[in-house]
């Protein structure tokens, strides 16, 4: 979709939030937080900006109307009923149709998803906690009134301060993502996750937390007590790449998010992506994007 209003950038970087347009606090509370889409929408002309939650993880429901939905440089627009799944750091910013558009807004501390229990018991852990997802809804009447219904019990639960008030929520958000999270297997796998698909997942996120530090292939390999032939199987089985391709990308994607969304310089760019010579990182990602930093930036200015 090029038809796309401009993305405000800013001079430190992509904006981070607890809610939107409310200050990061200097602690993580474990809290969860629950509104109507209209009562935080209408107040910024029904876009919301390009931004990220550090720490908060974000489900929407969208229950009438439409959306545009920003997420990592991608756009498409998606009518109602509809879920978006947006875990923490995820880069992403929404243009809701006006006045006929409404829903819910759920934002988690990730402390509530990071407790032990969760962690083990929860089975879509790969399609929900780390990758943003958009579910349509439109051919799943029974899914969106199960979702309904469970959202309705939250709004209620939020508003009136009972007894088990805590419990009860966690509950039923449990069950909300429990809900989304079939949804979501059922329309990318038609079959269980094999060896290479297990391995591929376990590598991916151990990626998303070295890649900066560019450690070799080896280093992965000792983390998940395996080979260097294996992961590079997994890769080729799962995404038709090595695990050279896999680290370069993901170095790659970070980049193209500072220069879309950040006016910070490219040395500086360069720098916090754990490369020492900004004119290396140049290169570098000329080879793999086709164009130079300031050349890549330029061309989305003008999109």
């Amino acid at each position: 979709m090029n038809n796309s209003s401009p993305v405000k950038r800013s001079s430190r970087g992509i904006s981070n939030y607890a809610l939107y347009s409310e200050a990061q606090s200097p602690d993580d509370p474990e809290f969860i937080h629950i509104e109507d889409i209209k009562s935080r929408a209408r107040l910024f002309d029904w876009t919301i900006n390009i931004h990220t939650h550090p720490r908060m993880y974000q489900l929407i429901y969208v229950r009438t109307g439409q959306v545009r939905i920003h997420i990592d440089g991608e756009e498409r627009i998606e009518h109602a009923p509809c879920v978006i799944t947006i875990p923490q750091s995820v880069v992403h910013g929404f243009e809701f149709g006006r006045e006929n558009t409404n829903g819910s807004v759920i934002t988690v501390s990730q402390l509530v998803l990071l407790d032990d229990q969760f962690q083990r018991d929860f089975p879509f852990g790969e399609e929900m906690l780390r990758t943003a997802q958009v579910v349509p809804l439109g051919d799943h009447p029974e899914d969106t009134a199960f979702i309904e219904q469970v959202i309705d019990q939250l709004n209620q639960e939020y508003r009136e301060g009972r007894t088990g008030r805590k419990q009860m929520f966690e509950w039923l958000l449990y069950t909300l993502l429990l809900k989304v999270g079939r949804r979501i297997h059922a329309s990318h796998r038609g079959r269980d996750e094999d060896h290479y698909e297990r391995l591929y997942r376990e590598l991916t996120q151990l990626v998303e937390q070295h890649y900066r530090e560019h450690q070799p292939a080896t280093f992965y390999a000792e983390k998940l007590h395996t080979t260097t032939t294996s992961l590079n199987r997994a890769c080729a089985a799962v995404a038709d790449k090595n695990i050279s391709e896999l680290l370069h990308d993901r170095i790659t994607l970070e980049a193209q998010r500072m220069l879309i969304y950040s006016s910070v310089p490219v040395s500086l760019i360069a720098y916090d992506l754990g490369f020492s010579d900004p004119a290396y990182f140049s290169r570098f990602f000329k080879r793999r994007t086709g164009v130079a930093p300031s050349a890549f930036r330029d061309s989305r200015d003008r999109a």
